[in-house]
């Protein structure tokens, strides 16, 4: 039987000896107006774990992540005022992730930029783009007004496809480590809530977007130490 995977192992090779692993942690802010109208926390924290693995002539590099986001909620919070928030959401998110080194496209650059030779922006500066899917639940749990207490808490989940545009630069810690800032914009697609609807909610929210800053902690192992076990 491990036969079969024989060849789908010296396709990916190549790719495993260039790849590392990173930790992805952002801070999001939702634009939203339909959001904020109907009350639902827009702020919150995006968390995913990525691996990474690049082109080996070119500056073009890729790391899908798999992640966790949410927006902060207190459930306890009873408060009726204006400004307050009824609703949150939570999602898994697959990531693709894809950036591209402008200004040092064609350069060698293999290795944290502490040890390259050029300046920090040339080698480290990036623009990423990112498409990806999100399984979103959206979760309505109160509403001051009175008449909805048969249809509360009320959840909702959809799949949404999601792009990103960002930018970045790569700072080097060490030979191992790298630590990159991120700044990114988020748009989401239109998605059916259908048992929003049953409340007099708006079955679709069209203008999901979030705005993301953040940094990645990227871990790639030295081939030198490696080739020594």
């Amino acid at each position: 039987m491990i036969r079969r995977f024989i060849p789908t192992i010296l396709i990916l090779c190549p790719i495993i000896s260039y790849g590392q692993i990173s930790l992805n942690l952002k801070y999001i802010s939702g634009q939203s107006e339909l959001l904020e109208e109907y009350r639902f926390s827009q702020d919150g924290m995006h968390a995913s774990l990525e691996y990474g693995f690049r082109l080996k002539s070119k500056r073009l590099e890729f790391h899908p992540g798999l992640g966790y986001r949410f927006t902060f909620f207190n459930h306890g919070d009873k408060d009726y005022s204006k400004d307050n928030v009824y609703g949150y959401s939570n999602s898994l998110d697959l990531d693709f992730n894809t950036s591209v080194y402008p200004f040092d496209f064609a350069g060698d650059c293999d290795c944290p930029t502490w040890r390259k030779e050029g300046t920090l922006i040339k080698k480290g500066f990036f623009l990423e783009v990112s498409p990806g899917l999100a399984f979103q639940t959206m979760h309505l749990e109160d509403w001051p007004s009175e008449g909805y207490e048969g249809y509360l808490p009320n959840t909702s989940s959809n799949l949404l496809f999601k792009i990103s545009l960002g930018a970045g630069l790569d700072i080097g810690l060490s030979e191992e480590f790298t630590i990159t800032p991120l700044f990114s914009w988020t748009k989401l697609s239109n998605g059916t809530w259908e048992s929003f609807e049953e409340i007099g909610f708006p079955e679709v929210f069209d203008d999901q977007s979030y705005l993301g800053a953040g940094l990645r902690l990227a871990y790639k192992p030295d081939p030198k130490r490696r080739r020594r076990f």
